[in-house]
C-alpha cells in the first residue's frame, strides 16, 4: 500500500520512463530524468545538513525546477514550504522564521532576488538547484510514515502573520486517490497546473499527474496576462483536465476569444476557491456541452477540497447559486447552528465544520490559533476526531447539498486566495505615518469591478503613494488595496464601538 507521495511519481517512471512527466514553456523533462535528477539532489539536500522532518522552502518561478524541487525535498524525508517568488521581504523573514529554514532552494534569477530581501545575517544556507549536476541517481530508502508532514502551505493571517498549514502524506493520498477515481484520470489525460504551488490547488494538479502517470504541463504566469495566448495554450498542450479557480472561468469569457471548437480534448473542468457564478458556468456548459464541469469546496486546512457538485445540466435561473455538493469519500460535513448544535439536518444554517482523513495538523508554530480553528469533535468523546472550524456559513438544501452563504468574519476569497483583512489593517498599523487603517472588499458580481480598498488616516506629509509603496514591501501583491480614502473623521463604527464595514465600504467605493 502507498505510504509516501513521492512513491507515486517513482511508481509512474517505472512504468513510463520515456514519456514526457512535466512540461513548462520550452522545458521538458521525462519520468526517468525527474527520478534520476531528484534521487540525486536529495542526496545533495542531505549533505548540506537537512534531515529528516525538517521543513524546506524553495524560492523559485513556477517551472520544471520548482517540481524538482518538491520531489527532492519528499525524497529527503522533509516537507516541502513553497515561497511566492513575489513575496516581500518582510513577509518572506516571516515564513523562513516559522519553518526554522535552514536550507531554501533558488536557481540563478532568485538567487538575486533573494539576496536582496533577506539581509545576510538572517539568511539560511541557499542551495542553488540551476547548478546542481546529478551524479548518484540511486533512490534513496524512505524512512517517512504516512502520518509524517508532505508540506507546509502559508495563507493569510488575522493578525499579520502568515498560518503555516500542515499537510501529512495520508490526507494528500486519501485525496488523490479519490480524485482519480471519481474523474477517471488515467496516463492518457493531460493535466494543466495553473494554481500557484503555494496555492493548494496545485496539490490536485501535481498529484493527479504522479499518480496516473499523466504529463504535467505548468501554466507560467505570463499567460495569465494574455487571456488569448492561455485559450491557444490550452488547446495547443491538448489538455483534458483543468482546475482553476472561477474568477479565470469569468475573465477566460469576458475576453470574447471562446469558440466553440477551442477545447476539442477538454473533458474536465474543475473550478475551486471561490463563488462559481451561475451565468458564468451556465455560458459555459452550452458552449462546450462535451465538458463536465465540477464545483469543488475546501479551503487549505483541509486538503484542498471537501466537498463536490458534479453538474449534469445547465443550471437554470431558478438555481439561486451553485451548490458545494456533500463530502467526498472519508470526510463528513456538519452545520453547527446558532445554538451550538451540530446538524446534517435538511433546512440547517450556521458554520460549516469538517471532519476527515484530510484534516490538517494544524498550524505550525502556533498552539493558540490551532486550539481555535480545530476543535474535539463533541460527538466523539472516545478518541482524537478534530473538526476544522471553516468560518463559511453554509445551509443544507432540500436535495441534502451544501450551499456557501458567505463568511462568518473578514476573512475573504479574491483572485482564488484566501485574504484576511485584518492581516492587510495590521500592516497598516505598522507603517509610520498611518495613524488608522481599515479595509473592506468590494464583492461585486461584476469580475471588473471587485477590489480591495481601504479608508486611511495619514499623519501630514505622508502620502497614498508612499502608503502604496510601504504595503508592497509588506504584502504580497493581491493583498495591497487598489482603491483608498483618506479621512481626518473619526471612523464609522457598530453601536458596539467595531468599525463598520458596510459604511465605510459606501465611503471608499461610493
Amino acid at each position: 500500500m502507498l505510504r509516501l507521495v513521492q512513491q507515486y511519481f517513482s511508481d509512474s517512471a517505472a512504468r513510463l520512463p520515456h514519456k514526457p512527466a512535466v512540461c513548462c514553456a520550452n522545458d521538458s523533462l521525462s519520468f526517468r530524468e525527474v527520478e534520476e535528477f531528484t534521487n540525486a539532489f536529495a542526496r545533495h539536500l542531505q549533505a548540506a545538513g537537512v534531515t529528516r522532518g525538517q521543513f524546506v522552502p524553495f524560492f523559485l518561478e513556477k517551472s520544471v525546477r520548482s517540481i524538482l524541487s518538491v520531489l527532492s525535498i519528499l525524497k529527503a524525508d522533509c516537507a516541502y514550504v513553497p515561497i511566492d517568488f513575489k513575496s516581500p521581504g518582510q513577509r518572506m523573514q516571516l515564513i523562513l522564521n516559522a519553518a526554522e529554514a535552514r536550507v531554501v532552494i533558488v536557481d540563478d534569477e532568485s538567487q538575486v532576488v533573494f539576496e536582496q530581501l533577506i539581509a545576510a545575517a538572517e539568511r539560511p544556507l541557499l542551495l542553488n538547484i540551476s547548478r546542481f549536476k546529478p551524479q548518484n541517481v540511486a533512490p534513496l530508502p524512505a524512512k517517512n510514515l504516512s502520518i509524517d508532514v508532505a508540506y507546509v502551505l502559508f495563507t493569510s493571517g488575522s493578525t499579520g502573520v502568515p498560518k503555516g498549514v500542515m499537510i501529512p502524506h495520508k490526507a494528500i493520498i486519501d485525496y488523490i486517490e479519490w480524485c482519480v477515481e471519481t474523474y477517471e484520470l488515467t496516463e492518457n489525460d493531460v493535466i494543466s497546473n495553473h494554481a500557484p504551488l503555494y496555492f493548494d490547488n496545485s496539490t490536485f494538479d501535481l498529484y493527479c499527474a504522479f499518480k496516473t502517470g499523466a504529463t504535467l504541463h505548468l501554466v507560467h504566469e505570463e499567460l495569465n496576462a494574455v487571456l488569448p495566448r492561455l485559450v491557444s495554450w490550452l488547446s495547443e498542450r491538448q489538455i483534458t483536465t483543468f482546475f482553476c479557480v472561477p474568477s479565470v472561468l469569468t475573465l477566460l469569457l469576458r475576453s470574447r476569444r471562446l469558440k466553440p471548437d477551442s477545447f476539442p480534448k477538454l473533458r474536465h473542468v474543475i473550478a475551486a476557491g471561490e463563488v462559481l457564478p451561475r451565468d458564468i458556468l451556465a455560458e459555459w456548459m452550452e458552449m462546450y456541452p462535451h465538458i463536465q464541469f465540477t464545483n469543488m469546496y475546501g479551503p487549505t486546512e483541509i486538503t484542498v477540497d471537501c466537498s463536490y457538485h458534479i453538474l449534469h445540466e445547465k443550471p437554470g435561473k431558478d438555481m439561486l447559486s451553485i451548490p458545494i455538493g456533500k463530502a467526498r469519500t472519508n470526510m463528513e460535513l456538519f452545520v453547527r447552528t446558532g445554538g451550538g448544535e451540530l446538524s446534517q439536518a435538511i433546512g440547517a444554517e450556521g458554520e460549516l465544520l469538517v471532519r476527515g482523513t484530510s484534516v490538517a495538523y494544524g498550524y505550525l508554530g502556533d498552539a493558540k490559533r490551532t486550539q481555535e480553528a480545530f476543535i474535539q469533535n463533541p460527538l466523539n468523546r472516545f478518541f482524537h476526531d478534530p473538526l476544522y472550524c471553516t468560518g463559511d456559513l453554509v445551509r443544507i438544501d432540500e436535495n441534502a447539498d451544501y450551499l456557501f452563504l458567505g463568511r462568518a468574519d473578514d476573512q475573504i476569497k479574491f483572485l482564488g486566495y484566501r485574504i484576511e483583512l485584518g492581516e492587510i489593517e495590521a500592516s497598516l498599523a505598522g507603517i509610520d505615518g498611518v495613524h488608522e487603517g481599515v479595509v473592506v472588499f468590494n464583492n461585486s458580481s461584476v469580475e471588473a469591478e471587485r477590489e480591495l480598498g481601504a479608508l486611511v488616516s495619514l499623519e501630514e506629509g505622508f502620502d497614498l503613494d508612499a502608503l502604496r509603496h510601504a504595503l508592497q514591501k509588506r504584502l504580497p501583491k493581491y493583498m495591497v488595496p487598489t482603491r483608498f480614502k483618506v479621512t481626518g473623521e473619526d471612523f464609522p463604527r457598530t453601536p458596539n464601538g467595531k468599525y463598520d464595514r458596510k459604511r465605510t465600504l459606501k465611503i471608499v467605493f461610493g
